[in-house]
């Protein structure tokens, strides 16, 4: 008998132990189901990120009547500070062909490459979820060669051309202007880009950005010209 009215005392002590115990249950699943949904949307980058893609780079201003579109690839490395602000360098190496026509009556064949190194900032307009919306500039340091190593039409010339990385404003013969030259100039960057997450932190991004590059200075006919660069490279890679 005791056993038998003790059971009552056991149901209420048992129900009372769980209707306890309901809230925070209830609490932890939804923090669960909570941080489950977090984890499914990273930010749109790790602490540390590295980068590699490719680029189709058009050339503005005056650099584009010299030069035709090129192609390049880029390889970088940043830090996060925060979800919203990271910092990273960058290498990017291009090539262009010289236009034909560049120098008025004469048929000239030669190359153009390109080397950078900047280091920019990326401020992230959409931190979280699928789609990343960012933007990104900052200082570079440009190493720009041109080599000419065809010019017809005549045994000599004078030419003059700050974009071609050469002046000679007396005639000379054409052995003298074919070749190759160089500079290492200071320049700025900035642009815009989107990212797409394909899976965990790796993301595929298209960004677009505007290169100018302060130019050596050179004395020609017409004045003082300096060979100022301004290229629009098109990128397209992988951010993990």
């Amino acid at each position: 008998m005791p056993r038998f009215f003790a059971m009552p005392w056991v149901l209420s002590a048992m129900l009372a132990t769980t209707s306890a115990l309901a809230g925070p249950l209830r609490q932890a699943a939804e923090s669960t189901s909570t941080e489950a949904f977090i984890n499914d949307e990273p930010h749109i980058a790790g602490r540390v990120t590295f980068n590699l893609g490719g680029s189709f780079l058009v050339p503005l201003g005056k650099t584009s009547d010299r030069f035709d579109t090129g192609w390049g690839f880029l390889l970088g490395a940043g830090y996060n500070f925060t979800d919203r602000l990271g910092a990273f360098i960058e290498y990017q190496y291009s090539d262009f062909d010289l236009k034909d026509r560049v120098l008025q009556g004469e048929n000239v064949s030669g190359d153009h490459i390109m080397q950078y190194g900047n280091l920019n900032v990326l401020v992230g307009l959409l931190p979280h979820g699928r789609v990343g919306l960012y933007l990104t500039g900052g200082p570079g340091l440009y190493y720009r060669k041109v080599e000419i190593t065809e010019l017809a039409g005549a045994t000599l010339v004078p030419i003059c051309d700050p974009w071609l990385l050469i002046c000679y404003n007396d005639v000379v013969p054409v052995s003298n202007v074919i070749g190759s030259r160089s500079s290492t100039d200071f320049g700025l960057n900035g642009g815009v880009g989107v990212s797409y997450r394909v899976y965990d932190l790796m993301r595929v991004y298209l960004e677009v950005r505007y290169h100018y590059i302060f130019g050596p200075k050179f004395n020609a006919i017409e004045g003082t010209q300096r060979a100022d660069g301004q290229y629009l490279p098109i990128n397209l890679g992988l951010r993990f």
